[in-house]
């Protein structure tokens, strides 16, 4: 007889239950805990610069150059404001659009009404947002554009003078959201009659060229432009 016989039993017992053991606890034991999810935080979308119509400078100088020298000056200056803050369609290709929809009457009833009397034509405005893509129109007038030399010593400085005025209507609600009424007389650089560089006959009459050259309308025009946009609204 097989004298370990009698302790099989709990031999087996013993082995089994130090192979299940394990496999017990694995079973048990509790998940491994999840990483706790990083939430990305979205960059804050940048603001949407306004869609802004330009109507035809209204030209109530007398000065035939003034609104070529103006559309010339908006142009270059619209570029500079940051698209954030707006983005313009020039007064030509508002006409285009207008005479291509058939509503090219739409823009002169607009600028009469305020080149005239300084209000809103609320009838010519309405279903522009949707045939111009556009938020607001912009209405722009210049009222005074004048050079003045001095042509003879004594008579003061030759100047410039010149003053815009600018509105701004949004075109859903027809609300004048913005306005802005720039002038300045500049005047040219005092001629110094004692220097030789600047000459006269004897009635005073100043003979060298330049000599007497007011500022330049250009030049006025443009800071006044860049004046009048420097707080310009967002939407």
């Amino acid at each position: 007889m097989n004298p370990l016989r009698p302790y099989l039993p709990a031999l087996l017992l013993a082995l089994s239950a130090a192979t299940l053991a394990p496999i017990a606890r694995a079973a048990t034991a509790a998940p491994p805990a999840k990483e706790p999810e990083v939430k990305q935080e979205q960059a804050p979308s940048a603001p949407k610069g306004l869609r802004v119509a330009v109507l035809p400078v209204v030209n109530g100088s007398g000065e035939e150059d003034a609104t070529v020298i103006m559309e010339d000056v908006l142009r270059e200056e619209f570029k500079k404001v940051d698209p954030s803050r707006a983005m313009f369609l020039m007064p030509e290709d508002v006409e285009r659009v207008l005479d291509d929809l058939h509503a090219d009457d739409r823009a002169s009833r607009l600028t009469d009404r305020w080149g005239r009397y300084g209000t809103l034509d609320s009838t010519a405005i309405v279903g522009l947002d949707s045939l111009l893509v556009a938020d607001a129109i912009m209405l722009i007038q210049v009222s005074e554009w004048e050079t003045k030399r001095a042509h003879n010593i004594g008579e003061g400085q030759s100047n410039t003078t010149i003053n815009i005025h600018f509105a701004l209507y949004r075109i859903r609600d027809k609300k004048k959201i913005w306005s802005k009424d720039e002038r300045e007389q500049r005047f040219a650089r005092e001629m110094d009659v004692s220097s030789s560089t600047v000459g006269y006959d004897e009635t005073g009459r100043v003979q060298t060229p330049n000599a007497n050259e007011p500022p330049r309308v250009h030049e006025v025009a443009t800071d006044l432009v860049r004046d009048a946009l420097k707080k310009f609204p967002i939407k």
